[in-house]
């Protein structure tokens, strides 16, 4: 076939040629081979925002609808793969938001690169994070917080599941989940984990027709907003792309982002700090958060640090989590 042949030479494709190929590959129309040297050749030469957005449109159109009739969602799903093995720092953020009264639609998976990915670390709390589409909407109304586990609602990436474990490398489909949320929130933040990629993959949500978004990636690595370097961080809304820059120093004294041995680590440091017990993971949790209620409001990230820190320290956080948990019924 042509496209793989040009792919594999090094060519980069139009978006209805990506669109195509993307086609193919997850309704079983190329070989494992053909498959696993498009992902590598794309990795390789780096992914464009044209094959990154129309590899999520094909999954998009072919994924479970979340029916919801809740305005002001969010979603802090990120892509994952920094290799860093932190805490769960977007799931928390959930949380947080979730308690301060914004319905949030989590996206996500288990971890793919570190120690607890989002499913992961749910399941540990015992949170509900596998439920089918009729119970996770039910969820939702009763809880204005839910988890839509990817495999439920993209059922056609099995066909290329196999592959992916197989070659034993983050591909471009490790972007994809946080652009193709089933539930479809009005509000996003996207940490990524390759800042090179940064802007391509802003670029790509901005085709897609994303908006009231901020997609971002630290100057050390990770895919959250930084507590050790400057993170960058791109916007868009009404129809543009702008960008700021956090730098921690302007809100705590800069601190490394703590990495966990373990999954039992990973619940306890993931608990202190959602409890308000752990001061440095609290603030981590709560600069993040802050950038999620910027989106929603536009107001300046110092006043909501703390109104995000104070809300952890209220202990509202750890109560939401004993409601997901059926907890306070």
């Amino acid at each position: 076939m042509e496209l793989v042949k040009k792919v594999n030479n090094g060519g980069i494709l139009s978006y209805d040629e990506a669109y195509q190929l993307f086609e193919k590959m997850v309704t079983n129309q190329l070989s494992e081979a053909q498959i696993a040297s498009i992902l590598i050749s794309m990795k390789n030469r780096k992914e464009t925002s044209h094959e990154i957005a129309a590899a999520a449109n094909v999954l998009m159109e072919k994924m479970v609808k979340f029916e919801h009739k809740f305005k002001n969602t969010i979603d802090t799903c990120g892509t994952g793969g920094d290799g860093k093995s932190t805490i769960n720092i977007s799931t928390a953020v959930a949380i947080n938001l979730a308690s301060m009264g914004h319905p949030v639609i989590k996206h996500g998976n288990v971890a793919q690169s570190g120690k607890v990915g989002s499913a992961d670390i749910l399941e540990l709390l015992h949170i509900p994070c596998r439920l089918e589409k009729t119970e996770a909407e039910k969820y939702f109304v009763d809880n204005q917080f839910v988890f839509l586990f990817a495999p439920f609602y993209h059922p056609i990436l099995k066909n290329v599941a196999k592959i992916r474990k197989e070659i034993m490398t983050s591909t471009i489909f490790n972007f994809l989940g946080p652009l193709m949320n089933p539930g479809n929130p009005d509000y996003q933040i996207i940490g990524i984990s390759k800042r090179e990629m940064l802007k391509t993959y802003t670029d790509a949500a901005f085709m897609l027709g994303k908006k009231n978004i901020v997609i971002y990636s630290s100057d050390d690595g990770f895919d959250e907003i930084s507590t050790s370097d400057i993170t960058k961080a791109y916007v868009i809304e009404n129809g543009r792309i702008d960008y700021f820059f956090v730098d921690p120093a302007e809100f705590f004294k800069p601190f490394p982002l703590p990495v966990v041995e373990d999954k039992e680590e990973a619940v306890n440091l993931f608990m202190e700090g959602i409890k308000g017990e752990n001061d440095e993971i609290t603030k981590i949790l709560a600069l993040n958060t802050a950038v999620a209620l910027f989106i929603m409001d536009k107001r300046d990230i110092k006043e909501h640090y703390i109104k995000a820190y104070d809300n952890i320290k209220s202990g509202n956080a750890y109560r939401k989590i004993q409601q997901l948990r059926g907890e306070n019924e």
